[in-house]
């Protein structure tokens, strides 16, 4: 009989302790979910409230047990939830997915609302029903699915405006109404290539964009002399400067960085083409660098008509610009500060503007600065008048001719030599470091 009772004894402590191990268990799954998970009674008051719950809806577990569901509801919610909790208990179903047939949304305890999905469950206890809801924000899904109806929109309108001009001039000449030789038919034919060459500049902004943001344009971060990446943004923009009739104005500050010496060439060039875009003839567009810290801070300045104080982050945004007629008037994307700012966030810089209307605007980059150095060759600072005329003779004679520009590339020996000695020094403290902790450890 004491065998018996003995036994029995033993298989009910093994009971509870296994028992005490899936409890355990569950509530270490309930800690770790991200969704919220709430258990609420029959009277539906809430019984379980888990980390995920807290994050979601702002309360701690003690300041929900026992109150009412409604309390993490809107108000306009609150007689068509309790219902649903009711049919849902009448119905053979042990489970349902809430919202199908309408969003649904959630109360924070701050008062705010948020879109939700949801599924609730049930368990037959006997004398009382038990539920536990199932909840997910889709705050964030919502604003990427939006932004992506938005994109698609623009994007969609975007392309529309030079297929219309292609097809209609095209058209035109198709019909025969026009001969190709006569000034209306050469007319209609630079405008059809006028659109093209926007709608190829469009899709090549597009897919750059993306590429970027989705991480499969993969920056080739080296060593870039920052002379050179103004040097060869300027070469590039020249042209543009010269048929506007503006006066491109170098202040350049002898150092490098570490980054993809294209794409930092990129966001400069189409931050001085937009400069160039919006200046009046006769006037001058600076580009300047210099050092702020352990940063270095390119600047690019116009005298334009300045951004309006409410569109000075707007302007960063795909598609977005200071007046709608600018993409028709001067020939823009409205994707070339959105790839700039995207292309700055790749290289762990900042990217920002400042405006004076009337007076001009002032666009701001920041790079981490990979080192400072005296170059024989080169000012510390140097200040050019860029005109046609004398652009290449003061250039080449400020660079050496071992500067490689093709690239933005540093090819100087005597500074590859100083970044050997410098990862000497470093190697050599670390030893020494190294070597008077272990004293220390010893004689401790």
């Amino acid at each position: 009989m004491n065998r018996e009772l003995q036994s029995q004894l033993d298989e009910r402590q093994q009971t509870q302790e296994e028992l005490r191990f899936s409890e355990a268990r569950f509530a270490r799954i309930l800690d770790i979910a991200d969704d919220a998970i709430i258990s609420i009674n029959g009277f539906q008051s809430i019984t379980l409230f888990n980390q995920g719950a807290e994050k979601i809806f702002g309360y701690s577990a003690q300041e929900v047990i026992g109150q009412g569901l409604n309390l993490l509801l809107p108000q306009r919610f609150f007689q068509m939830h309790r219902q649903h909790v009711v049919d849902f208990g009448q119905s053979p179903n042990i489970a349902r997915r809430m919202g199908e047939r309408r969003e649904i949304y959630g109360r924070r305890k701050d008062g705010t609302e948020f879109p939700a999905e949801a599924s609730i469950s049930k368990i037959d206890m006997g004398k009382e029903i038990f539920y536990t809801v199932i909840l997910r924000d889709v705050t964030e899904r919502k604003q990427i699915e939006r932004m992506k109806d938005e994109f698609i929109s623009v994007v969609s309108h975007e392309l529309r405006t030079p297929l219309t001009s292609i097809h209609g001039s095209l058209g035109m000449l198709d019909s025969g109404l026009l001969p190709t030789d006569s000034e209306q038919g050469k007319r209609l034919l630079q405008i059809a290539t006028e659109s093209s060459q926007r709608l190829v500049r469009l899709i090549n902004d597009i897919l750059d964009i993306e590429r970027i943001e989705s991480g499969k344009a993969k920056m080739e971060p080296e060593i870039c002399n920052i002379v050179d990446l103004i040097t060869q943004a300027v070469n590039v923009m020249q042209p543009l400067a010269d048929k506007a009739g503006v006066t491109l104005s170098i202040s350049a500050l002898s150092g490098q960085v570490l980054a993809d010496c294209d794409r930092i060439v990129q966001t400069l060039t189409n931050l001085l083409s937009n400069a160039i875009k919006f200046s009046s003839p006769g006037s001058t567009v600076c580009l300047g660098a210099q050092q702020q810290g352990d940063e270095v801070l390119l600047t690019v300045k116009d005298t334009g008509r300045g951004i309006p104080s409410d569109k000075l982050e707007s302007i960063f945004e795909r598609f977005q610009q200071v007046d709608s007629s600018d993409s028709r008037n001067h020939d823009g994307t409205g994707l070339g500060l959105a790839i700039c700012k995207s292309i700055m966030q790749q290289h762990g810089g900042r990217i920002w503007a400042e405006s004076v209307l009337g007076k001009g605007s002032t666009f701001y980059v920041t790079l981490p600065l990979f080192g400072t150095f005296q170059n024989t060759d080169l000012e510390d600072s140097l200040n050019i008048r860029v005109n046609k005329s004398d652009y290449e003779q003061t250039t080449n004679s400020q660079l050496s001719p071992d500067t490689g520009l093709t690239k933005g590339r540093v090819t100087n020996e005597e500074f590859e030599q100083q970044v050997m000695e410098l990862l000497q020094r470093i190697t050599l403290n670390q030893q020494e470091d190294s070597s008077n902790d272990n004293k220390a450890n010893s004689s401790g």
